[in-house]
């Protein structure tokens, strides 16, 4: 099978649970930062892609320039049939590249708390996976959805997971780790995001840290069931 590309956009946003998944799987898969200007390659070289968060805007072009490539990337990937997954800037990306938008929303949401499977999301591997279940979710922006998009599950006023050809955009963090949170929350610029957003930072890395166990358990349903699609695309393509 062809590799896994996880394309990186600060160095503050790893992989996570979701590199946990590839590797417990046994699937070969490389990192492309390209915030560094590491360069995509076409989308044709690889089985799957997964676009992973940060801390800029998917609208923001002109500050971070490697966005309109990413952009462009992925609407190749989604021309292609290659399964694509966005999380939270990734799913703002995904969004914005395949016809729909992401702006800034009236009010940051950084919670520990599950979203709800909308009736189509229900019958999604992925959003089943993922839904009714505590997650992190942290964020300033939110999007409007592609035209033809399937809304899977929503959220605090939010689309939170959609669907469209290839792709899944899912604005929540289910590869994000103990240490990445505490990271963002505790020593990080999200903390003050957090604050402003009316919730108490250390008291969401506590009880995350506190449900860790079931937090690992969801990460692990959710990236399986992608990567159930990578593998299954792969074998329609006989790669």
């Amino acid at each position: 099978m062809k590799p896994v590309l996880v394309v990186s956009n600060e160095e503050a946003a790893p992989a996570g649970y979701l590199g946990s998944a590839l590797d417990r799987h046994g699937i070969d898969w490389r990192v492309v930062r390209v915030y560094e200007g590491e360069a995509l390659p076409v989308a044709e070289s690889v089985a799957g892609v997964a676009v992973l968060g940060g801390a800029m805007g998917a609208y923001e072009e002109a500050a971070f320039p490697f966005l309109i490539d990413e952009k462009r990337f992925v609407g190749a990937c989604v021309e292609a049939g290659t399964p694509v997954i966005g999380i939270c800037l990734g799913c703002q990306l995904v969004a914005d590249a395949l016809g729909g938008r992401a702006y800034l929303a009236d009010s940051a949401e950084v919670v520990f708390a599950p979203v709800e499977a909308t009736d189509v999301g229900r019958s999604d591997p992925v959003a089943t996976a993922l839904a009714e279940r505590p997650i992190i979710r942290i964020h300033r922006d939110t999007f409007e959805l592609p035209p033809g998009a399937a809304l899977l599950a929503t959220g605090g006023g939010y689309p939170q997971v959609f669907r469209i050809g290839s792709a899944l955009g899912i604005q929540p963090h289910p590869e994000v780790t103990p240490d990445t949170l505490t990271d963002w929350l505790v020593d990080g610029d999200a903390r003050q995001m957090a604050i402003g957003a009316g919730t108490d930072p250390e008291a969401i890395v506590e009880a995350f840290r506190l449900a860790q166990r079931s937090v690992e358990a969801m990460a692990a349903d959710v990236f399986d069931a992608w990567i159930d699609e990578v593998h299954a695309k792969s074998r329609d393509a006989g790669q």
